[in-house]
């Protein structure tokens, strides 16, 4: 959607999509538009810098050559640094001359609230399962694949479609096979923190989150989705906190903190609603 989004502010024809046919749509699908800029984190690093941000409104500030905007495109935006964020407020609040910056975030929660006051949101909502399951399975996925994609993905189709393809799936069915097994056997806690270990820690604390949230509902009376087994021993608040844990770690995932020790304390914590639950029986 951002890209169509982009695709249309440089366009010069007069039409409610990108034309796709004038010099300047022709550019961009070559990704040598002049009037064009994309931030994303350098390789190897996992935040856009000061020194990326500085060299954006530079070029913001140059006349444009083919398009009637200079168009920026930062993703993900809340990778952005305290330094590059500050670096932008000013021109997210008065952009020179005709340019425009379109900020993607997948976690707006992230973002300084001095960046979001500064943005139109537009908000998009994930497609039914049904209509993700039928267009991941018309990319080549199979059913049962597909189906563990679209749960690893929080039911994003292109972030499913991404972890079919790069093999992610086998790990993220270890995750939760391994997070029922240890409401039964708590012992199996180290065990199941060695097989995740090499899992990226952001995606992993998503998915850690995701199944608090499955926890959370499947403890409120909603239909536990067919991953979570043991929802005898789910207890509302105990799950409820798991997830903001997971939430807290996953904004450490790219600091010194020690995610082993992270990953031992969440599955401790988890495992403590089958003991919860004993209590209460």
């Amino acid at each position: 959607l951002a890209e169509a989004i982009v695709a249309r502010l440089v366009c010069t024809g007069d039409g409610e999509f990108a034309c796709g046919a004038c010099r300047s749509c022709r550019l961009f699908a070559s990704g040598a538009h002049p009037d064009f800029t994309r931030i994303e984190p350098e390789e190897g690093k996992h935040v856009i810098r000061v020194d990326q941000a500085r060299e954006l409104l530079a070029r913001l500030a140059l006349t444009t050559s083919f398009s009637d905007r200079k168009v920026a495109l930062i993703v993900p935006a809340e990778l952005m640094n305290k330094n590059a964020a500050n670096a932008l407020l000013k021109n997210l609040e008065e952009p020179p001359g005709h340019a425009v910056l379109v900020l993607v975030s997948d976690d707006a929660s992230r973002l300084p609230l001095t960046i979001r006051s500064r943005c139109q949101a537009i908000s998009v909502r994930l497609p039914a399962v049904e209509a993700a399951m039928a267009w991941l399975q018309g990319q080549g996925v199979d059913p049962k694949r597909a189906q563990a994609a679209l749960s690893a993905a929080g039911g994003s189709p292109g972030q499913a479609l991404a972890f079919a393809r790069e093999g992610v799936v086998e790990m993220y069915r270890t995750l939760v096979k391994g997070l029922n097994a240890v409401l039964e056997r708590p012992v199996l806690v180290p065990v199941l923190a060695e097989r995740l270990k090499d899992v990226d820690p952001e995606v992993l604390w998503t998915w850690l989150s995701h199944c608090s949230a499955d926890a959370f509902r499947g403890a409120n009376g909603a239909s536990p989705p067919r991953w979570l087994e043991h929802t005898r021993a789910l207890d509302a608040r105990l799950a409820g906190e798991l997830q903001r844990h997971a939430d807290r770690n996953r904004a450490l995932a790219r600091t010194s903190v020690r995610q082993d020790l992270l990953l031992l304390e969440w599955l401790l914590e988890w495992t403590s609603q089958a003991r919860h639950s004993q209590g209460k029986g």
